[in-house]
């Protein structure tokens, strides 16, 4: 029975969703090597990326346990499935998402873990201690160095005794030494407002909302993008935004994610529904939402690039009754944009039609959740401790069934993102 070259059985399996691939591992040994083996890993990951396929929602909480869902496998519904995890506590916080792989730890962000959903491979990083748990702000960020093909995790510290600002750290962690090392942080004079802001990752680079005034928190932003080649910081404009406040009760929120591709910043709009409250007793159930501006930066760290896509004034159904409203991610054919209200509810919005689609959550608890979303790869986080995978090459057939060696993609393959 002829037997197909090499290349073309890795072709047709790189355009295989991972859970099938995961089964393939049994159907004979020379499979089990080649899904396993680093460049098909690589020409997988591409595929995947390419296509935008094997696309997965993930919903992680303080109160709950880790799920997931197939994003684009029903129209109307998301079928959430518990996902097991390395954390001995059921309940985990999501810091970033980068080629199928999550960075989560517990709610003392002592114990991190980078870890792929879907092979189950993961790893946990050294602890470090947080000085002051209480009152520091703590900011993490996971990404891709490509120039090292290199994982890393960031780790940002500002300390507060009094709430003034006392001290600022930031730490970086590489997966190929498996060390911390102490790195550039934040730049002076510059503030982390927002507590749960972790790094969003556009361009090899993971950015931060931060504000240039400690007492006025709700203009005057910028992004800082901290570059995992470098290894060190730059700032990057917002987009002009109102900054105008109708009344002084005004809020603004900015919301960073990575859309198509592309840095974007939704500008949330609010007002105090009651302007005789106190500033300092301000709540999110004091705030009404008014409108959300979605802005894309079509070329990375060019100012002038910023694009405003779309502006939401309000949701049928819902009017006002929603403080927050974030972007995710774009539908696979590039109309419509998945929204999150309130950290409870996902939906798809078409900004021509303004019609918001709530998707009905099947199997997800009633309470509030982090978000975040994901591909399908066999990127592996473990030591590498098996020769053939350390090798880098395809395996090769039995020369019984190869009149000539199988030199597919042997000198390795570079990721492109």
């Amino acid at each position: 029975m002829a037997t197909f070259p090499t290349e073309i059985i890795a072709e047709i399996l790189s355009r295989t969703p991972v859970k099938s691939l995961l089964r393939f591992k049994c159907v004979c040994k020379s499979w089990n090597s080649l899904i396993k083996c680093p460049n098909f890993i690589k020409l997988h990951l591409n595929q995947t990326l390419i296509s935008n396929s094997d696309r997965y929602l993930l919903k992680a909480s303080l109160d709950a346990p880790f799920y997931y869902a197939e994003l684009d496998l029903h129209p109307h519904h998301l079928s959430f499935t518990e996902l097991d995890h390395p954390h001995e506590y059921e309940e985990i916080e999501l810091f970033g998402t980068c080629n199928g792989v999550v960075c989560i730890s517990d709610y003392e962000k002592i114990d991190v873990f980078v870890y792929n959903p879907l092979t189950k491979s993961h790893r946990k990083l050294p602890a470090k201690q947080i000085p002051d748990p209480e009152n520091d702000v703590v900011l993490f960020g996971f990404g891709y160095d490509s120039q090292n093909d290199d994982y890393k995790v960031l780790r940002i510290i500002q300390g507060y005794i009094c709430r003034k600002r006392c001290y600022d750290g930031a730490q970086l962690y590489s997966l190929n030494k498996n060390s911390w090392k102490s790195v550039q942080g934040i730049p002076k004079s510059y503030y982390l407002p927002y507590a749960d802001g972790h790094g969003v990752l556009v361009n090899e680079g993971l950015h931060f909302i931060v504000s240039s005034d400690e007492l006025d928190l709700q203009q005057r932003k910028r992004i800082a993008n901290f570059d995992l080649r470098t290894e060190k910081f730059s700032l990057i404009e917002c987009p002009k935004h109102d900054e105008k406040s109708k009344t002084k009760w005004d809020y603004l929120e900015f919301h960073i994610r990575k859309l198509g591709g592309c840095l974007s910043v939704m500008v949330v709009y609010l007002t105090k529904r009651y302007a005789h409250v106190p500033l300092d007793d301000d709540d999110r159930r004091n705030r009404v939402f008014e409108r959300a501006d979605l802005w894309v930066m079509r070329e990375h760290g060019n100012q002038d690039s910023w694009v405003k896509q779309f502006s939401i004034s309000e949701l049928v159904a819902y009017g006002s009754s929603f403080t927050s409203i974030n972007p995710l991610v774009y539908s696979k054919d590039g109309r419509r944009v998945l929204i999150e209200i309130d950290c409870f509810e996902v939906g798809w919005y078409d900004p021509e039609s303004k019609l918001y689609e709530k998707l009905t959550p099947l199997g997800l608890p009633n309470t509030y959740f982090d978000t975040g979303c994901i591909m399908g790869s066999l990127v592996s986080v473990e030591y590498k401790g098996h020769p053939e995978i350390q090798s880098g090459t395809f395996p090769r057939k039995n020369k019984k069934n190869n009149k000539g060696p199988d030199n597919f993609l042997s000198v390795g393959f570079k990721l492109k993102l």
